[in-house]
């Protein structure tokens, strides 16, 4: 089983394409249906605003053109801006996407949750199995370590944050109203910096509106208006930001209210949320997350310094990582050597009980000798086993093994008659 990620590059993609890339949690369902019906049981779907990933594990690389098939089926000019990584490589890419190394804005806190987010979506969809797994929460992990010791996040900087701060050095937060669009993790960021950012008044709406009433917990001057009033509500504020995971446009140019003052947006959905088409709107100004690169990129050269540095700190637990997934390749065999010795402990424990006249004391000590003795015999074979790295070498190790001691009969199942016989 090789670990392998096929993904949307944002640095060669694009936003019109990104839009189509995405995923929503009905294509995520789907598309893992997709793939476990070609083979590939074991997946995740990373889908943010920047980025849309699928991690996998399959026994053959072949299998990766199913990957790649999703998302050439959303648009076929993807294809010219995927990248593909395998083993080693795509286990080391995704530390770094949890750790912020592979983001927009350099060592930002937001995707390490996301990462967390994509196993338990994963878990409940019933795609992530043990290598998976153990995988993403490694990832997981050695991000939360290498962010304490290097402070990466000591001042946290965000595509949100940066976007809010935008719209606040145009004068358009501070003693104003602002109104954010959508109920989720990125809009409940976005009321945080607007309020620290001193907005007036905080306004929110959302489809949902019981989830739109429960952002009150944390900002109890919050202002619910219903989703079909989000042009009124829009009208007199000074920012408006949309961050929802909605597959159409929420905010069109035909019903955005024109006149009065300047009202500056800030688009932080993939598919995007707002018209582009607005900004031709007098007094309008538009900013998307493409527009936020630059102010990006300079604080990627603020945090530059310190991104060699968490890379080396994660190579330590990508080594221990793949370790770990070498040694699984061999459980199957050792499990079945380790249920080898258990069955050969019982018969032989078995077998001298019923010839010798023992109490219930020495029925424990001769268990116990029989039992060590029996761990002892495959100790070696499965310590040399566990120690192996290369899968060819792996693939003949166990088939010597599972030979010598007659694991496995003719028809290649376990032939316990044989064994018994052996024994």
């Amino acid at each position: 089983m090789q670990f392998s990620v096929w993904g949307v590059s944002y640095q060669e993609t694009p936003l019109s394409l990104r839009d189509k890339a995405s995923f929503s949690d009905t294509q995520k369902l789907e598309a893992l249906d997709r793939l476990s019906a070609a083979g590939i049981a074991q997946a995740a779907i990373l889908s943010t605003c920047n980025r849309s990933e699928i991690y996998y594990m399959a026994p053959e690389d072949s299998a990766g053109e199913a990957v790649r098939a999703v998302f050439l089926e959303k648009e076929p000019a993807l294809g010219e801006t995927l990248f593909h990584r395998r083993g080693r490589a795509a286990v080391a890419y995704l530390f770094e996407v949890a750790a912020g190394l592979e983001s927009l804005v350099l060592g930002e806190d937001q995707i390490l949750g996301q990462v967390q987010d994509a196993l338990t979506f994963a878990r409940g969809a019933g795609s992530a199995g043990k290598e998976l797994t153990r995988v993403f929460l490694d990832a997981a992990a050695a991000a939360k370590q290498m962010k304490t010791a290097l402070r990466i996040s000591e001042n946290p900087l965000s595509l949100c944050s940066i976007g809010v701060h935008r719209l606040a050095s145009c004068g358009a937060v501070r003693g104003r109203a602002a109104l954010v669009v959508g109920s989720g993790k990125m809009a409940a960021l976005a009321l945080r910096y607007l309020r620290d950012c001193g907005a007036e008044r905080l306004l929110n709406c959302n489809r949902s509106l019981e989830h739109a009433l429960a952002l009150r917990e944390e900002f109890p001057e919050l202002e619910v208006y219903p989703f079909a009033e989000r042009y009124e509500a829009a009208r007199g504020c000074g920012a408006v930001v949309s961050a929802t995971s909605s597959p159409h446009l929420v905010l069109k140019k035909d019903h955005f209210p024109e006149g009065g003052d300047p009202v500056f947006l800030l688009d932080l959905a993939v598919p995007r949320d707002i018209d582009p088409a607005i900004a031709e709107l007098p007094n309008v100004t538009l900013f998307d997350v493409d527009s936020l690169k630059q102010t990006a990129q300079e604080s990627m050269r603020r945090r530059r310094e310190l991104e060699e540095q968490g890379r080396a700190m994660l190579l330590d637990s990508v080594t221990e990582t793949m370790d770990w997934l070498a040694s699984s390749r061999v459980d199957s065999t050792v499990q079945s050597l380790q249920q080898l010795c258990r069955e050969a402990e019982d018969d032989t424990c078995a077998l001298l009980e019923s010839k010798l006249a023992l109490g219930e004391h020495e029925k424990r000590v001769l268990r116990k000798f029989i039992h060590a003795g029996m761990r002892r015999l495959v100790r070696a074979p499965i310590l040399t086993l566990k120690g192996l790295r290369d899968e060819t070498e792996q693939e003949q190790y166990m088939e010597a093994v599972e030979r010598l001691f007659q694991m496995k009969g003719e028809s290649g199942h376990e032939d316990s008659q044989s064994r018994n016989a052996g024994l």
